[in-house]
């Protein structure tokens, strides 16, 4: 038999003395129980307050947490982080599902819109994957997915933004960047590919730039022959072709 000696009522919960425990008590399962100071509860009536308080408290948490929208496994491992025991996580995330405040489709759908024109097929696989999200429902999604159609807009304005660069090394760039946000080689291959006029500079001009600061850096660090192997190769490394690499020195 345990002994109820003070109640006190939080913002939040009350605050529920039993003996020398002191319980955080949700609201509705205050008044379910009829809670009151100098009420006895057998064990049996103790635990289901427990018990029920449990879950009151799982289900709040997991409610606040869902005002962001989320996945199924990342409800359920901020519950098991919160300590919730595994039957009750199932239990939430089954009746969230229920109320429709839990779809991974849905989650899957609102990623999938706001990030394609960000990120590639490949990453919003991966992060979806970590979600939880499973591969059925993300496969839907990937199989619309217009690469060729978003890659020739982004890979334009890439190309355009390249200044000071050679044409290798603004291939080379783009090509990078692109690979890291997920997008396959050969749609990048052919994009660039198909909008590669669009990068503009005058490379004659950049060799000259490039030679002029290699030759005030080293020239008085070598002779003139092994000076002007250096600098070609120096010059050929940055992405420029031998034969415009030619032109500027000869």
């Amino acid at each position: 038999m345990k002994t109820i000696k003070e109640v006190t009522k939080k913002p939040k919960i009350y605050q529920v003395y039993i003996d020398e425990e002191i319980i955080s008590v949700e609201p509705e399962v205050y008044f379910k129980h009829h809670l009151k100071a100098g009420l006895e509860l057998e064990t049996s009536a103790y635990h289901a307050l427990i018990q029920d308080n449990e879950y009151a408290y799982y289900f709040r948490i997991g409610i606040e947490k869902l005002k962001k929208m989320m996945t199924k496994k990342e409800l359920s491992d901020y519950l098991l982080s919160k300590g919730a025991k595994i039957a009750m996580v199932h239990q939430l995330i089954s009746l969230f599902e229920q109320r429709k405040y839990l779809d991974d489709y849905s989650y899957a759908k609102t990623y999938f819109s706001l990030k394609e024109r960000t990120e590639g097929p490949d990453m919003i696989q991966n992060k979806l994957r970590e979600k939880g999200v499973s591969q059925a429902i993300i496969s839907g999604f990937i199989a619309n997915y217009r690469e060729d159609e978003i890659l020739a807009d982004l890979v334009g304005k890439k190309l355009k933004s390249i200044h000071n660069k050679s044409k290798k090394q603004a291939i080379q760039s783009t090509k990078s960047y692109f690979i890291s946000k997920g997008f396959s080689m050969d749609a990048i291959d052919r994009n660039i590919k198909n909008n590669l006029h669009l990068f503009q500079t005058d490379e004659l001009l950049l060799i000259q730039k490039e030679y002029q600061k290699l030759l005030k850096k080293y020239q008085e660090k070598m002779e003139a022959h092994e000076l002007k192997y250096f600098l070609t190769q120096k010059l050929y490394q940055k992405g420029f072709s031998i034969e415009d690499i030619h032109k500027v020195l000869a």
